[in-house]
């Protein structure tokens, strides 16, 4: 009997509880009639009300799935359709529903990412703008933090890389590098699929996006280093610590256990730096046509009258090119009468551009396309007439070329030298 009564009295519980849940439902279809019909008259008070109210269902929405079954989609249409009506503290509280309901299963990644973006690429509203870039990477983080959601990643990656390639003159494309680069970064995405949406971004006819696109080449292995480092410095256990504290305080149970977990996570370290690292493929590598891409990177930023780009943004791509050329051995015989004009002493950076010759130099090249630029770095830099350190600069620079060619440079230069 006091079973059946425990029973009897936990389903009245429950269905006190359905029936104000339903009361507080109803409030919230009337106040969202009230914000689509007329979204700027709404009161403070109104508004505070609707949000709390927002806040609740989406809290208990698992708990009732029937009675909630359009509120996921009443969320979408309120956001995509009034955001540009909705007071801020009123927005933040429907996305954060949004993202509440995806980690409780309730809508998956792709509808909430469909959601968002838009709306992240579009609002003028700088303070939304982060919000919702934090809460998109945050959800791809999370999706595939166990497992590599890979579904999830190609259908993102498709929609960056539409976005850069549909208005190349666009600064929208700057949301596909950001995304991209953090990602790659946290070695989420590691495949050739984010390397191309780069390569798209490079390629573009917007500054910002050209350089954010030509930074991650230059740099991308490195970013990716340096946050290893940062995260294995921040997780660092101290052992030595940790057993002071045990053979100072009193013994108990949860000490030991503390104890022996930390032993544990710093074997269990130990074990992964000791295993074979995996291949972590540099961008460069992942290239479809490093050939292709070093030509359209020159022709269209470097050679071309049309291009935008200050001499230090061009400095950058020339870098990139030069790379490309000395990694993969490529041939762009242009490329090579284009630093003719740069190889003076008065020119400014002028120690890049003749880093740069040298990383483009390999032994493909032909030694008499080399030939003339060693003898204009002679004639320029290595005299009596010049400072000690532009010979300096100059001797190094043809030194490095000859190791990368050593037919650059004749009988009759190298005994003047």
């Amino acid at each position: 009997m006091k079973r059946k009564f425990g029973a009897l009295e936990k389903v009245d519980a429950d269905l006190s509880y359905k029936a104000d849940f339903a009361g507080q439902y109803t409030q919230y279809e009337s106040q969202r009639h009230v914000f689509v019909q007329a979204p700027t008259s709404a009161t403070d008070m109104g508004v505070v009300f609707f949000r709390d109210l927002i806040d609740f269902i989406a809290h208990v929405a698992d708990c009732y799935p029937l009675e909630t079954a359009n509120f996921p989609e009443d969320l979408i249409q309120l956001l995509s359709l009034q955001h540009e009506h909705l007071v801020s503290e009123l927005l933040e509280k429907v996305v954060g529903s949004l993202v509440l309901l995806r980690r409780k299963d309730i809508i998956d990644s792709p509808r909430l990412l469909q959601t968002l973006f838009p709306l992240l690429v579009t609002t003028p509203s700088k303070s939304l703008r982060a919000f919702l870039y934090k809460k998109c990477l945050s959800d791809l983080r999370t999706s595939n933090a166990k497992v590599t959601n890979h579904r999830l990643n190609r259908t993102f990656q498709t929609v960056l890389s539409n976005l850069l390639t549909s208005d190349r003159t666009s600064s929208k494309g700057l949301w596909a590098v950001k995304f991209t680069r953090e990602l790659w970064k946290r070695q989420i995405w590691t495949d050739s699929k984010a390397v191309e949406i780069m390569k798209e971004a490079s390629l573009a006819d917007n500054e910002k996006i050209i350089i954010g696109g030509v930074r991650f080449f230059l740099g991308g292995d490195k970013e990716r280093e340096e946050l290893e480092d940062e995260s294995s410095d921040e997780d660092a256990i101290n052992m030595g610590k940790i057993k002071h504290q045990v053979g100072i305080n009193k013994k108990t149970k949860k000490k030991a256990r503390q104890m022996e977990s930390a032993i544990a996570t710093v074997k269990r370290r130990e074990r992964k730096k000791k295993q074979p690292h995996p291949l972590n493929f540099s961008a460069f590598h992942l290239l479809h046509d490093p050939q292709g891409f070093a030509e359209s990177l020159f022709f269209k930023h470097l050679q071309s009258s049309k291009s935008k780009l200050n001499l230090e943004q061009k400095l950058l791509v020339l870098q990139l090119v030069s790379r490309l050329v000395g990694l993969h051995k490529l041939t762009v015989m242009s490329l090579y009468s284009y630093f003719i004009k740069y190889l003076t002493p008065r020119q400014p950076s002028v120690t890049s551009f003749l880093a740069s010759l040298a990383q483009a130099t390999h032994n493909l090249i032909p030694p008499d396309v080399l030939e003339s630029l060693v003898k204009k770095i002679a004639d320029e830099f290595v005299s009596e007439a010049v400072a000690p350190e532009v010979a300096s600069a100059g001797l190094n620079a043809i030194r490095e070329i000859c190791v990368r060619q050593p037919l650059a440079i004749n009988k009759t230069l190298l005994q003047d030298l």
